[in-house]
């Protein structure tokens, strides 16, 4: 079987995620138990207890990236086979390169925690919102955007040619809802996220990452992974790095990694994290293929028992 990973970022949690998981897989309980240690929170309480701070980029980024490294550790402890190609969205590309080897587990939580810190402080006290904006081209939305003369609007993850989110002042935001509609937009939907993730106001929080990233040592991955920023796979572990840097202030340029996934014309598309967000998304960029979610414990099973060795 040829497959891809991907690998989701922050807006795919929801409360009480995994639960089957933690009580099936004692992975799951290792993985969170380490991440605990680290952080010295009760991450389960914020998973499992309807708890707001599942939303806030602080908890978020590590408790996501830890929850798609459990489906990985039950995946390889099973045998199962590496992927072709690997995909992450925002976050979920350091999830990728965690689970394909390029960090360790403390140095990916390490790396996480600044980068959620470094997100937040670019931020500072600005009120912000991101939204996703459904069917209406990402070129008439950026051309609706230049033409509000907003202090702070900005298109920021090109996801599939029928969405797109933007990010900016939580009342600029709200201005330019009417503008998208009668333009088209069929929907407009805010997400479950406290930072404007790839906006320029994140340019400060790039600079202080690429020190951070400076002093780690980063190794090449067991499989190859497409990048955010330019929808390709890097050549040297330096690119890795300028580019793990440079995404958090950049656009997310998910339609354009698609592309470069459907090149590979796999059979099948395994995501690992919570929802079915990049599936979807997968299929609106007409990605071919068979797609599977392991957030479905079923699912996993049978993937498990059919691959395993």
């Amino acid at each position: 079987m040829s497959f891809s990973f991907l690998f989701p970022g922050q807006g795919s949690q929801y409360s009480g995620m995994f639960k089957d998981h933690f009580e099936e897989f004692p992975e799951f309980n290792e993985v969170i138990g380490a991440g605990e240690e680290f952080y010295k929170e009760d991450l389960r309480n914020i998973i499992f207890s309807d708890d707001s701070r599942l939303s806030d980029t602080y908890y978020t980024q590590p408790i996501l990236m830890l929850m798609s490294y459990a489906l990985f550790e039950v995946w390889s402890k099973n045998n199962c086979p590496i992927p072709k190609v690997a995909a992450g969205h925002s976050l979920g590309e350091v999830s990728a390169f965690l689970c394909a080897g390029s960090l360790t587990l403390e140095e990916a939580l390490q790396l996480i925690k600044y980068r959620a810190t470094f997100m937040i402080e670019g931020k500072g006290e600005t009120k912000t919102k991101m939204s996703a904006v459904l069917g209406l081209d990402g070129e008439a939305i950026k051309k609706i955007l230049r033409d509000k003369k907003a202090k702070f609007l900005e298109a920021v993850n090109m996801n599939s040619p029928s969405q797109t989110v933007i990010a900016g002042n939580a009342d600029e935001i709200e201005s330019v809802k009417n503008d998208l509609n009668e333009n088209g937009a069929k929907r407009i939907i805010d997400l479950a996220v406290s930072v404007p993730s790839h906006s320029s106001l994140m340019e400060i929080a790039t600079t202080k990452l690429k020190l951070v990233l400076d002093d780690l040592k980063i190794d090449k991955p067991t499989f190859p992974i497409i990048q955010n920023i330019q929808a390709k796979i890097p050549l040297s572990i330096a690119e890795i790095c300028e580019n793990l840097a440079q995404q958090i202030s950049k656009p997310v340029q998910w339609v354009a990694s698609m592309n470069r996934l459907k090149k590979y014309g796999l059979e099948m598309h395994i995501e690992l994290g919570p929802n079915k967000v990049l599936s979807g998304l997968a299929k609106q960029n007409r990605v071919q293929g068979e797609f599977a979610s392991l957030d479905n414990i079923d699912t996993f099973k049978e993937l498990l028992k059919k691959y395993g060795k």
